[in-house]
């Protein structure tokens, strides 16, 4: 049976290990951040909360965009994602970023203290999205906006599909683990109906393809085994042979995406906003 607070618990563990790793993922993350950004309305001089931070990606697009008279609040399960979020260098005539660590589930703000909330490549990997959502909408103002992006649906974004499938035929135990989806809100309508659920308006969805390139197929197999909490921990866990056997897998797998001497691995994320009523 599926533990919420033992996942959570684990997700902890697992995203503190692979904080700096990570940290090298978000970085491809950055073609989008400024759509997601503009998408979510962030104005100058809102106060904004960014859920499930990271190293802070879109918690400095924020600060740029609300300026220093805005004020961008930005927590994370992890210790170790917010020490490298917080190390890094405020945007110029920014607004200050606060970094707390905190459960997206339990968010210790009063009602309507944002205006807007954004949580980026985050509400898929929540013990209890629903949940989170519910608190996001919680901490907004009415006629403030909630902006969520997610990975799209697995046959697109083959950015982390590919290197899953490889994982579930080898070491098909992970599934078993339990546990939210990655694709979770990838299909059809999922994330704005998702957004709709917890209670907002007037909600919009867009979705976005691209690539991600790399300089080999090892690069791609070492982002994952070195950046992905809950993943990297089950492959550290895993028999030398059969960790070996899912490398050698992926790397296959991911050289048919070769051009150009470079390999260029599809991706596709979804975001959706809604107002609070």
């Amino acid at each position: 049976m599926f533990d919420p607070g033992r996942y959570t618990k684990d997700l902890r563990t697992g995203w503190n290990a692979a904080a700096a790793g990570y940290d090298r993922i978000s970085g491809f993350f950055s073609e989008f951040t400024p759509e997601f950004a503009g998408f979510a309305e962030i104005a100058p001089g809102e106060k904004m909360l960014d859920v499930a931070c990271g190293t802070g990606l879109a918690s400095l697009e924020a600060a740029r965009r609300v300026g220093a008279a805005g004020a961008v609040t930005a927590v994370d399960l992890a210790p170790e994602m917010l020490r490298l979020a917080s190390a890094k260098a405020l945007p110029p005539r920014g607004a200050r970023i606060e970094f707390l660590e905190m459960n997206a589930e339990d968010l210790r703000f009063p009602d309507g203290r944002f205006d807007a909330v954004i949580c980026q490549m985050g509400l898929m990997l929540f013990a209890e999205p629903s949940r989170a959502l519910e608190e996001m909408v919680r901490v907004v103002r009415r006629g403030g906006r909630v902006a969520c992006l997610v990975q799209g649906a697995p046959d697109k974004m083959i950015f982390t599909s590919l290197v899953m499938q490889c994982v579930l035929r080898h070491a098909p135990q992970f599934r078993t683990l339990g546990g939210p989806s990655l694709y979770a809100f990838g299909p059809r309508e999922n994330l704005a109906r998702a957004l709709a659920g917890a209670g907002l308006g007037e909600v919009a969805a867009r979705r976005r393809e691209g690539s991600f390139v790399f300089s080999s197929a090892q690069a791609y197999w070492e982002i994952f085994a070195r950046g992905s909490g809950r993943l990297g921990g089950f492959l550290r866990g895993l028999g030398t042979s059969v960790r070996e056997r899912i490398r050698e897998d992926c790397l296959a797998e991911a050289q048919k995406y070769g051009a150009g001497g470079k390999l260029k691995i599809p991706y596709e994320v979804v975001m959706a906003r809604g107002g609070k009523r």
